[in-house]
Parts: C-alpha cells; sequence; structure tokens
C-alpha cells in the first residue's frame, strides 16, 4: 500500500513539473501530452511564448514536441521558433530525462505548421496549427544526446563541461492540407505561415 501511495504521489508531482501553467495556456496540449510554458524576449520584441506540448517515451530515448507561439511580433516567426526549439534541444534532459552520448542518441520529433490558424491581437500574433483541410506540417527529426566529458567515453572541443549534443536528421512534410499565402494580419483560419521552407535551416 505505501508503495501504490509513493507511486501516486510521484506521478502527481511528476505531473506538476511538466505543467506548471495548465490553466489557462496549456489548453492547446491534449492528453496525454504535457505542457510548458516558456516565456522569453528576442530584440524589440519582448513577452514571447511559447507553448510546448510534448510526450517522453519511459526510455528518454524518443519524444515528441508540438510548439505553439503567442504573441510574436511579425516578421519574426523563424526567430521565435527557433528560440523555443532550441531551449527544447538545451533542456531536454529537463523535460525527459538524459541519454549519454557514450550510450545511444535520443530521437527527437519536432512538429511545425506549414498551414495553419493565425490570431492577430494588438499587433502580435499567435500561431496554431492547421486542422482538417488546413492540416498540413513539416516533421523534423533531431538526434540527441549529452556528453559527460569524460576521457575515453565522451570528450570534444567543449570540454570540460557537460554539455548536450544534437543535429538534424530528416525533414518532412504531413498532410495534404491546402492553404493560400494570405496576408495576415488580420487574423486567419488557415494561411501559409510566413516562415522558412520546410528542411531550410537558418
Amino acid at each position: 500500500m505505501k508503495k501504490i501511495y509513493f507511486l501516486l504521489v510521484f506521478v502527481f508531482i511528476l505531473g506538476f513539473v511538466g505543467n506548471p501553467k495548465a490553466s489557462g495556456q496549456c489548453e492547446v496540449c491534449q492528453q496525454p501530452n504535457l505542457c510548458y510554458v516558456l516565456t522569453f524576449d528576442l530584440p524589440d520584441c519582448p513577452g514571447i511564448q511559447a507553448v510546448i506540448c510534448y510526450t517522453c517515451a519511459v526510455t528518454h530515448l524518443q519524444a515528441y514536441f508540438q510548439i505553439y507561439l503567442r504573441n510574436v511580433c511579425l516578421g519574426m516567426e523563424d526567430e521565435a521558433y527557433n528560440y523555443a526549439r532550441n531551449w527544447v534541444l538545451n533542456n531536454y534532459a529537463m523535460l525527459c530525462g538524459s541519454t549519454p552520448c557514450e550510450v545511444e542518441n535520443a530521437r527527437l520529433t519536432f512538429t511545425r505548421p506549414i498551414c495553419g490558424r493565425v490570431e492577430y491581437i494588438n499587433g502580435r500574433i499567435n500561431i496554431y496549427k492547421g486542422n482538417w483541410d488546413c492540416y498540413k506540417q513539416c516533421i523534423e527529426e533531431w538526434e540527441w544526446c549529452w556528453c559527460n566529458c569524460v576521457p575515453g567515453q565522451c570528450w570534444d572541443d567543449k570540454c570540460p563541461n557537460p554539455h548536450v549534443h544534437w543535429t538534424p536528421v530528416s525533414f518532412t512534410i504531413e498532410g495534404n492540407g491546402n492553404c493560400d499565402d494570405k496576408t495576415y494580419p488580420p487574423s486567419q483560419n488557415c494561411t501559409l505561415i510566413k516562415w522558412r521552407e520546410c528542411g531550410h535551416e537558418k
């Protein structure tokens, strides 16, 4: 019985840590996804929010991420997405657990909408994935591992400080959604999101 109580408490704590702002911001993350809300600033564009919906495999070797951006300045879609995705890559161990480079690489999947819904509010935009006839996404696959900087196990020019390694593996398009390049503002229910093409990293 004590083991059952301990497990319930552990699950409750894990859910609280992985879902710190479930009321309000995290309503876009459907179960069984966890949710993390990241607030950050870019030059001349403070207060951007990234709602990160994610699922971690039990072994820490696989995870799936969908990032929703809110309060983004016009023309800064790419910069905001890059910041949020790179934050996940830097903090994957906190979100899902660590995988040492000398053992195995984890596979991280990110989905980024090509067609989507854009809300325009007070000069800023919120970006959401499209559904049904508007569903078309870029699927990014990344390999990730944690370098312990121990000679004979993992060592490179960034050592002696422990750090993480990541590298893109593949970029594919999922979905047959059809969206025109509609101007925003105003808000659009289905439009081509104005950021780089799938597979074009910068």
